[in-house]
C-alpha cells in the first residue's frame, strides 16, 4: 500500500535512481546554448558604484581571466597551446553558470523596477517599470518583517548545465543556488547589509512575474537585502542613448503591468530532452507553508554516539568576503603538508554555522563528516564533526584506501593522494518529505551547497585551496563513513589542502568602467572587459559569447 509519504517522494526517487544509472559521455558541444542571457533592446542601466554594483559583479559577474594550460586526467602537462578563459566569482558545475539573477529595486538611488542582470557589461537591463518588491516578497512562505530595500532572485537555466550533465545538472543547479546564497550572505555581511534566503515561495507565481518559460528556466531561490545606502542613478543606454529619469519621476505601476523588454533568446525547454530533470523539477514546484520548527524527520540513532574523540581549538568567525578574491580550484592536486587543527576548525565552523533565511527554525537538512588525511595532531580517519561540542568523534581509520577502491575520475585519485582533508555533507534525500514533499531535494542541496561554499570560502580566506569532486559521492565513501546500514547519503566531496607550487594563472579583472573613456565623460558605457572579451559559439567551455551590438 502507498502511503501519502511514499507518494511525496516519488518524483525523488524516480530521480535518483535515475542517477544511478547514470553513464556520464562526452559532451555534444554543438548543443550548447549561450553561457548568458541577454535582453536585446531593453533599457539598460550602467550599475552605479557602491554596494549594489559589488554585490552583483561579485556574485553574478565576469570577474577573472584564467590561464588554462593543457593537462591530461593525471595533471600532467601535455603539448597543446593555452586558452585563456573568463571566470566569474562562485563555482560552478563545469563552469557553465546557469544560474541568472533578476533584480527588483525601488529604494533611493536605483529607479523603481525589475532588473535583469547582465554579467559581460555589468548593467541591469529593464523588464517591468515600477516597484515590484511588495509583489515578490508577497509570493515568500515567510516575508520579511519590514519591506526590503532590493529583492535578488535567482533562477537556473535548465539547459545550460543539462546539455553536457543531462539530468544531473538540477543537482549540480540546486547545488549552485546554495553556493550563491552562501556568497551573497558574505557579501552583505562585508556590505553592511542585512540578507535573508527564502527557498520557500510560490514558484508559478515568481516565473509570471519575470516572464520565464518554466520548462526552460525557473525560480529556484529568492534573497531580501536591507540596509542599502544611496547610490546616484547614472546614464541609461538604449536604443536611442536616452537618459533615465530621476527615481522619483518614475510613477508606479503594478507588478502585472506588460513588459516593456523584448523576450530574449530563449533556451531550449527541456521536457524532452531531460525529462527525469523535468520531472523533479515540476514535482518540486509545491506551495510550502512557513516553517514551524518542524524537523527533517531524523533518523534514529543517526548521530554517531560516545565521547568527543578529538576537541578543536575555539575559533572566532571567519570574515568569509576575503576568500572570495583568492578561492579557485586546482587542477593537479595540491601541496602534500599538513594543516592545522585552528584551520580545520575554523572550515568546519563556518560550514555549519546557521544563516538567515526562511529553513532557519528546522533542524539542519545535512551532517558534516571529514576525512582527514594531513591534520597536525589529528590521527589519519573518518570522523563525525559535532558542531555543538566542536568535536571530532572518530569512525574508521585509513578511509582514503576504502574511497579509491571506488570508481573514481583520475583528477579525484590524484587529489586525494596530497590533500589535507575531505569534507563531506551527508543527509537523507528522502528525510524531509513527510514536510515538504518532493521540494525537499531543491532544499537540501541548495543547503549542502551553501555549507560547502562556505567551507570553500573559509579555506580561501586561510591561504588554502579546494574544489569540489562530485564523483566521490559513492558507496564506498559512505562505506568508508559507516552509512552502509543507514538512510543518509554522501552529498558532496569536497578537497582541502594547501595550493600547489608555481604561478597563479588567474587575474582579477578590475571593475567595469561606466563612465566611457574617463570618469565623468558621461558618454555611452563601456565595461573592461570587452577589450579581452573572446568569441564564443557554444563549443568551447568558459567563454561566454559575444554580442555583437554590445555598447
Amino acid at each position: 500500500m502507498t502511503t501519502a509519504m511514499d507518494a511525496a517522494g516519488a518524483a525523488i526517487r524516480t530521480y535518483l535512481e535515475a542517477l544511478r544509472g547514470r553513464a556520464p559521455g562526452p559532451a555534444d558541444w554543438s548543443a550548447a546554448p549561450a553561457r548568458y542571457k541577454r535582453y536585446f533592446g531593453a533599457t539598460r542601466l550602467p550599475l552605479p558604484s557602491g554596494p549594489v554594483g559589488e554585490l552583483l559583479r561579485d556574485l553574478l559577474g565576469l570577474v577573472r581571466v584564467d590561464w588554462v594550460h593543457p593537462v591530461d586526467e593525471q595533471g600532467q602537462p601535455v603539448e597543446g597551446a593555452p586558452r585563456i578563459t573568463l571566470g566569474r566569482p562562485a563555482p560552478s558545475g563545469g563552469g557553465l553558470y546557469p544560474i541568472e539573477g533578476y533584480l527588483a529595486a525601488g529604494g533611493p538611488g536605483l529607479p523603481s523596477g525589475l532588473f535583469h542582470y547582465d554579467p559581460v557589461h555589468h548593467t541591469l537591463e529593464t523588464l517591468h517599470p515600477g516597484d515590484h518588491r511588495q509583489a515578490l516578497t508577497g509570493l515568500l512562505a515567510a516575508p520579511p518583517p519590514e519591506p526590503p530595500d532590493l529583492v535578488l532572485v535567482l533562477s537556473a537555466v535548465f539547459w545550460r548545465t543539462g546539455f553536457k550533465y543531462g539530468d544531473f545538472a538540477y543537482r549540480l543547479q540546486c547545488q549552485e543556488i546554495g553556493a550563491l546564497a552562501a556568497q551573497a550572505l558574505a557579501l552583505a555581511e562585508k556590505l553592511s547589509l542585512g540578507a535573508s534566503v527564502h527557498l520557500l515561495f510560490d514558484d508559478a507565481a515568481a516565473d509570471r512575474l519575470l516572464g520565464l518559460d518554466t520548462a526552460a528556466e525557473s525560480v529556484l531561490a529568492v534573497l531580501t537585502l536591507t540596509g542599502t545606502p544611496h547610490e546616484p542613478v547614472r546614464q541609461a543606454d538604449t536604443a536611442h542613448s536616452s537618459r533615465w529619469a530621476p527615481a522619483d519621476d518614475l510613477a508606479f505601476r503594478p507588478a502585472h503591468s506588460p513588459p516593456l523588454a523584448p523576450r530574449p533568446v530563449d533556451a531550449p525547454p527541456i521536457n524532452d530532452r531531460l525529462p527525469c530533470l523535468a520531472a523533479l523539477h515540476a514535482a518540486t514546484r509545491t506551495t510550502v507553508s512557513a516553517c514551524d520548527g518542524r524537523p527533517a524527520d531524523p533518523e534514529p540513532s543517526a548521530t554517531p554516539g560516545g565521547e568527543p574523540q578529538f576537541s578543536l581549538p575555539n575559533v572566532t568567525p571567519i570574515r568569509l568576503a576575503d576568500g572570495i578574491p583568492h578561492r579557485a580550484s586546482p587542477i593537479v592536486g595540491y601541496r602534500p603538508e599538513p594543516i592545522s587543527p585552528h584551520a580545520l576548525a575554523q572550515i568546519l565552523a563556518a560550514a555549519s554555522a546557521t544563516y538567515p533565511g526562511d529553513l532557519s527554525s528546522i533542524s539542519p537538512t545535512i551532517t558534516l563528516y571529514v576525512l582527514a588525511l594531513r591534520v597536525q595532531g589529528l590521527p589519519v580517519g573518518a570522523y563525525h564533526y559535532d558542531a555543538e561540542r566542536r568535536a571530532l568523534l572518530r569512525i574508521a581509520a585509513e578511509p582514503a584506501a576504502r574511497i579509491t577502491g571506488g570508481p573514481l575520475a583520475p583528477n579525484t585519485r590524484v587529489g586525494l593522494r596530497s590533500a589535507a582533508a575531505v569534507l563531506v555533507p551527508v543527509g537523507d534525500p528522502l528525510g524531509g518529505v513527510r514536510w515538504f514533499g518532493d521540494r525537499w531535494y531543491r532544499l537540501q542541496q541548495a543547503e549542502m551547497g551553501l555549507a560547502v561554499h562556505r567551507a570553500t570560502l573559509a579555506a580561501a580566506a586561510l591561504g588554502l585551496t579546494s574544489r569540489i569532486h562530485s564523483d566521490g559521492t559513492t558507496p564506498a565513501t559512505e562505506a568508508a563513513l559507516g552509512l552502509t546500514s543507514s538512510r543518509r547519503q554522501a552529498l558532496s566531496f569536497l578537497l582541502l589542502g594547501r595550493p600547489p607550487t608555481g604561478p597563479s594563472l588567474i587575474r582579477r579583472l578590475p571593475a567595469p568602467a561606466v563612465d566611457g573613456v574617463g570618469p565623468g565623460d558621461g558618454t555611452t558605457p563601456t565595461t573592461s572587459v570587452g577589450a579581452i572579451h573572446p568569441p564564443y559559439e557554444g563549443r568551447k567551455e568558459n567563454h561566454v559569447r559575444q554580442n555583437p551590438a554590445r555598447p
